[in-house]
């Protein structure tokens, strides 16, 4: 049915009031940004691990600059698949913002069928940092150094040493699946909702080892005898981890190199001028020396402030090279 002359000009008239208004509304809103309410800074894992301590150490930097309250909240579980759901809900005004890696955006995008969201779903406002992975064993398994790991896990046929991680599915998981392809050991996978959880049973002996992101409580239950920090997964690294055992330092691995890149998202969609903002006081944060530095003693690598363009580009290439390890290790989707 086609609607008289008139009826159809008024119409699209109305239409046209209606973009504007929403327009101007979406203009106000990045204009006001941040002023009309505090920041909930979303951390995909519990209270107390290396995600949680790298974003208290940002959130009051970032807080310091956009003279707003930044509120952390710990959403755990299903490898952060739940923190990025919450993420998703709310609305694309930059008044949440995640703190999180490919471990929860792209990945569980790639692994798991019941994960509806794609890591295009997300926009990485800034790159922060690369936390260096490690291995962790319990204080009595008689291993010094991942050569001697391999070993025993291939001598243990009948039962295979088990290892915790952060989840099905997780860089932390896939990797050590990677080691399993590389050098033909098997090894049984424990999963848990975060590093702390993990940390506790290993320090206990409920389990042989852990690859997880480095946190300085590590060094300290090494000192007290109750875990063994065995290698680093990745050939670069901190200046206070120098002395850290690398792939590059073994028999069997020195090719292998891994880190996990870390960053602040955004919900897609966000106006420009909000992610600019944001992006501006990521960037304030890096650049100030007592964020670097204690970074770097929580183990991470520390970026200067990268552009709009260099973080798209660096979020896509992160996208291929995971496509990429699923690939090799043989990853079918759960």
């Amino acid at each position: 049915m086609k609607l008289p002359l008139h009826n159809f000009k008024t119409f699209m008239a109305a239409l046209v009031c209606a973009s504007c208004a929403l327009l101007g509304s979406t203009q106000a809103a990045a204009q006001d940004y941040p002023q009309a309410q505090p920041l909930s800074l979303i951390v995909p894992y519990p209270a107390g691990g290396p995600s949680d301590a790298s974003a208290r150490i940002f959130s009051e930097a970032i807080s310091e600059y956009l003279k707003q309250n930044v509120v952390v909240e710990n959403i755990g579980g299903a490898t952060g698949t739940i923190a990025a759901r919450r993420m998703l809900s709310g609305k694309a005004d930059g008044y949440t913002f995640f703190h999180g890696s490919p471990n929860e955006l792209i990945l569980p995008t790639l692994i798991h069928k019941a994960v509806t969201f794609k890591p295009e779903d997300f926009e990485l406002v800034q790159a922060i940092t690369t936390a260096t992975i490690v291995v962790l064993t319990r204080a009595d398994l008689d291993v010094n150094n991942l050569d001697d790991l391999i070993r025993l896990a291939k001598s243990r046929t009948d039962s295979p040493l088990t290892y915790g991680s952060v989840g099905n599915g997780s860089l932390y998981h896939l990797l050590t699946e990677r080691i399993g392809k590389d050098t033909g050991i098997t090894v049984e996978h424990v999963p848990y909702r975060g590093s702390s959880p993990a940390l506790i049973d290993l320090a206990g002996g409920q389990i042989d080892f852990a690859v997880l992101a480095f946190q300085t409580s590590m060094i300290g239950l090494q000192e007290q005898g109750r875990i063994k920090i065995l290698s680093a997964l990745g050939n670069s690294v901190p200046e206070p981890l120098k002395d850290i055992p690398k792939p590059k330092d073994s028999e069997q691995l020195k090719d292998f190199d891994y880190g996990i890149r870390g960053g602040y998202f955004v919900k897609a969609g966000t106006p420009e001028e909000v992610k600019k903002v944001l992006r501006a006081a990521v960037g304030y944060a890096l650049e100030k020396p007592d964020v670097r530095e204690k970074l770097e003693i929580e183990g991470r690598i520390v970026y200067h402030p990268m552009t709009a363009e260099e973080n798209e580009e660096l979020w896509n290439n992160e996208i291929s090279s995971l496509r990429n390890l699923i690939e090799v290790v043989g990853f079918e989707p759960i």
